[in-house]
C-alpha cells in the first residue's frame, strides 16, 4: 500500500502555549511541503504511569502505522520510557523514519537544541557589548550533567577573554526559583566585587534572581545585568523581559522537514543526531532595549483579555455541564456539544465513544460490529452538528466526514477519567487560531460529563435490577397472603396496574408511579397473620371477626415498618391507611388530606377491584356497576380527585380487568 503524505505526531501537554506554538510552526511547514500532520496528543506527560495516564496513552493505539509515512514523537515530553519504546517498534515494523525530538532514542534520528552555544554567544554579547567584567554563573543542580555542561561553557569564554576563573562566582540554583534566590544572596554577600551580570542556565532561575534583586533595590539591568536561557513563557510577561536563548519552534520545524523530506528520498539515513541551534534573544535585562510604560500597557491588556476570555469561557462550560446534566445522557451532551466548540476556536470536531461505554446507555449500538468506537457527532466548520447514531467504525478515519477531507492538520485527544477510557475527540487543528486553555476546558468537561453519564447508567441500571428482584420478591410475598382465599387470584397484580394508571393521572413522576405501584401490591400484607377460616367466611363476619380484620392494616405496617427503601417505606403507609375514608369513617379515623396520597389512589383501586371480583361473601358487580358505586361515593368515601382521575381513565381500567382475569 502506498502510504499518504500523512504524518504522525506524537506529543503530550498542548494545554501549554509552547507546545501550540510549536504544532503551529510544525502545521505551517508541513503545509508548505505538502505533508497533513495528525497528532496525538494526552494532556498528561504520563510520567507516574498511573492510572489516568494508562488511559490517555491509548490515545497512541489509534495512530494508523499503515497510513502514515513517518512518525514525529516529541519524546522528552513523554516520560514513561515504554511508551517512546513501543512507538519507535510500531514505527520500524511499519518501515517508517521516525524522528525524537529533546530525547535520545534508539533508531530514531535525535533532534537535540543546542543551547550550549547559545549560552557562550550571551557571555560574549553581555563581555563585547556591555563591557561586563565580573560574571557570575547560576547553574542548576550540582553534578547534573547539563549544569556541568554549562559551567564548562561559562569557564571556556572567560578563559577565552582571559578573564578569571572564580570558584565563589559560580553557584547552583537547581533549575528553580527558591534555590535561585538563596544562591544570589550568596553572591552579593561573598568579599569579591559586586557582579555586572548574572547569567543564569535556565528561565525560570533567571527570573527568580531578577526578582530578589529588585526587592533588595538592585536595578536590573542598571546596577546588574540578569540572563536565562531555554524560552519559558513566563518570560514573556516578566518585567524587566529577560534576555535569553530560545528553542524556536520556525527554526524547529525547518529543520525536521529538511530531514524527513531526505529521509524519505534515501537521502538522509534513519539514525543519527542532530543539533539545532537556539535563537538568542537580546532584550530588556541586558539593556538591548528600554523597558517603556507602552510595553508594560500591551502586555496588561493582552493578559487581561486573555484572562477575560478564559473566564468567560469557564462560565460557558458551567452551563453546558447544566444542561447536560438535566438528562445525563449522551443524547442531551450530543445535542449541546456544537454551541461549546466555537470559543475554543474549533472549527470541526468528531466525538468517537467507547462502544462498550454507548451500548450502556440509551443509544442502540451495534455490538456486533468488528469496531471498538462509534462515531456519535461530527460537528462542521459552520458549527452544525450532524449526530450520527450510532454509525459503527470498522477503520477509522476513512471517510470525509471522519477525516475532515480538506483539513491538513488533525488533533486526537483521549477522553478518560482515571483508567475509564470513555473514547476521544478528533478536531481540525488550527494552531494559531485555538485558544488552548478553552480546549482543555472543553475537554475536561467533556471528561467529567461522561463520567457522570457513565455512573448515572450503571446506577440506574444497578437500581432497575435491585428493583426488579424486589418486585418479583414483593409480587410473590404478596401473593402467598392471597392465596390464603382461593377467590382472590390475580387481585394484586390488578391493583398494582390500577394504581399505576392512578398515578399517571395525578401526574407523578415516572419514578414515583414505579413506585407506588410495586408498593401497592403489599397493601394486605398483615393479612398474612389473619385466621384462614375468618379471610376465607362465606357469610356475614360477626362484630368480634370483624375487629380481627381490621387488624390487618396495623400488623402490615408492623411488618412493614423497619424495612429500608423508599418502596418499602411507600408500602407501609398504604398498608396501614389503605382503608381510611375521605369523611373520616374509616379504620383510623384520618380525613381528607390526612391521608396520604398514596394511600387514597390504592384505596379507590383496591375497592373496584373488589367490587368487580368475586368473594367468599358476594358475587363480582359489573365494570359499569362498580363505576357508579365509585362516583357516588366520591367526596365520602373517595378523593374526589382520585374519583376524577378514575373516571378519566375507565376505559384503561376496562382493559386491565379483561387481561387478568381471575
Amino acid at each position: 500500500m502506498e502510504k499518504k503524505k500523512i504524518i504522525g505526531v506524537c506529543v503530550t501537554s498542548i494545554h501549554k502555549i509552547t507546545v501550540h506554538r510549536l504544532l503551529t510552526a510544525l502545521g505551517n511547514e508541513a503545509e508548505k511541503h505538502g505533508y497533513s500532520l495528525h497528532i496525538f496528543a494526552p494532556f498528561s506527560d504520563l510520567y507516574y504511569n498511573s492510572k489516568s495516564d494508562i488511559a490517555e496513552q491509548k490515545v497512541f493505539d489509534l495512530i494508523p502505522f499503515h497510513k502514515i509515512c513517518a512518525l514525529i514523537i516529541f519524546s522528552e515530553m513523554i516520560k514513561y520510557i515504554p511508551i517512546q519504546e513501543a512507538l519507535v517498534k510500531k514505527g520500524i515494523e511499519a518501515d517508517i523514519p521516525i524522528l525524537a525530538i529533546k530525547g535520545t532514542m534508539e533508531n530514531c534520528i535525535n533532534i537535540q537544541y543546542d543551547a550550549e552555544t547559545s549560552l557562550a554567544a550571551i557571555i560574549r554579547h553581555l563581555i563585547e557589548q556591555h563591557h561586563c567584567k565580573h560574571i557570575n554563573f547560576m547553574a542548576g543542580i550540582e553534578g547534573n550533567p547539563v549544569s556541568e555542561r554549562r559551567i564548562k561553557i561559562y569557564r571556556e569564554v572567560l578563559t577565552e577573554y582571559n578573564y578569571p576563573i572564580e570558584e565563589e562566582r559560580i553557584g547552583y540554583g537547581n533549575f528553580w526559583g527558591v534555590p535561585a534566590k538563596e544562591a544570589t544572596q550568596k553572591f552579593l554577600a561573598a568579599d569579591c566585587p559586586r557582579p555586572d551580570a548574572i547569567v543564569c542556565a535556565n528561565d525560570a532561575m533567571g527570573i527568580a534572581v531578577c526578582d530578589y534583586l529588585m526587592k533588595q533595590g538592585i536595578r536590573v539591568p542598571d546596577d546588574i545585568i540578569v540572563t536565562g536561557l531555554g524560552g519559558l513563557l513566563e518570560r514573556e510577561y516578566h518585567i524587566p523581559l529577560l534576555t535569553t536563548a530560545i528553542y524556536d519552534p520556525v527554526d524547529t520545524s525547518k529543520t525536521i522537514f529538511e530531514l524527513l523530506n531526505g529521509m524519505l528520498q534515501g537521502i538522509t539515513p534513519y539514525t543519527q543526531d542532530v543539533r539545532i541551534p537556539c535563537k538568542n534573544i537580546y532584550t530588556e535585562s541586558c539593556g538591548c532595549e528600554i523597558h517603556t510604560g507602552l510595553k508594560t500597557d500591551t502586555r496588561l491588556v493582552n493578559l487581561f483579555f486573555m484572562a477575560e476570555q478564559e473566564r468567560g469561557y469557564r462560565h460557558a462550560t458551567y452551563e453546558f455541564t447544566t444542561y447536560v446534566n438535566t438528562e445525563s445522557t449522551l443524547r442531551a451532551l450530543i445535542k449541546h456539544l456544537p454551541n461549546y466548540v466555537q470559543e475554543p476556536g474549533l472549527t470541526g470536531v468528531n466525538l468517537y465513544i467507547n462502544t462498550d461505554f454507548a451500548s450502556l446507555t440509551e443509544l442502540p449500538v451495534n455490538t456486533d460490529a468488528d469496531t471498538s468506537f462509534v462515531l456519535l457527532s461530527h460537528i462542521t466548520e459552520e458549527g452544525d452538528s450532524q449526530p450520527l447514531l450510532p454509525r459503527s467504525l470498522h477503520t477509522l478515519w476513512t471517510t470525509p466526514e471522519e477525516t475532515f477531507q480538506d483539513a491538513k492538520q488533525l488533533l486526537t485527544i483521549p477522553l478518560n477519567i482515571l483508567d475509564d477510557f470513555f473514547g476521544f475527540l478528533t478536531l481540525e487543528y488550527h494552531g494559531n487560531k485555538i485558544i488552548h486553555e478553552s480546549l482543555f476546558e472543553l475537554v475536561m468537561t467533556l471528561n467529567h460529563l461522561l463520567d457522570d453519564i457513565s455512573q448515572r447508567t450503571i446506577l440506574l441500571q444497578t437500581n432497575q435490577q435491585v428493583n426488579d428482584v424486589s418486585e418479583q420478591t414483593i409480587q410473590s410475598l404478596a401473593e402467598i397472603v392471597e392465596a390464603k382465599s382461593e377467590f382472590t387470584g390475580l387481585h394484586v397484580k390488578r391493583v398494582s396496574e390500577y394504581t399505576r394508571i392512578l398515578a399517571e393521572a395525578m401526574e407523578y413522576s415516572p419514578e414515583d408511579v414505579n413506585t407506588i405501584r410495586i408498593a401497592s401490591m403489599m397493601h394486605d400484607i398483615g393479612k398474612i397473620n389473619i385466621p384462614a377460616e375468618i379471610l376465607e367466611k362465606p357469610g356475614k363476619l360477626t362484630d368480634e371477626e370483624f375487629e380481627v380484620i381490621k387488624t390487618h392494616i396495623t400488623e402490615g405496617e408492623r411488618l412493614l415498618r423497619n424495612a429500608p427503601g423508599k418502596i418499602m417505606g411507600t408500602a407501609k403507609i398504604i398498608a396501614l391507611e389503605h382503608h381510611e375514608k375521605w369523611d373520616g369513617s374509616g379504620y383510623l379515623g384520618r380525613k381528607n388530606t390526612e391521608i396520604h396520597l398514596d394511600s387514597r389512589i390504592v384505596a379507590l383501586a383496591d375497592v373496584f377491584d373488589a367490587l368487580v371480583s368475586e368473594r367468599p361473601y358476594k358475587k363480582p358487580f359489573s365494570d359499569e356497576k362498580a363505576k357508579e358505586i365509585i362516583v357516588s361515593d366520591s367526596g365520602r368515601h373517595f378523593d374526589p380527585g382520585v374519583v376524577d382521575a378514575f373516571v378519566n381513565n375507565f376505559d384503561r381500567f376496562l382493559e386491565i380487568h379483561a387481561n387478568y382475569p381471575d
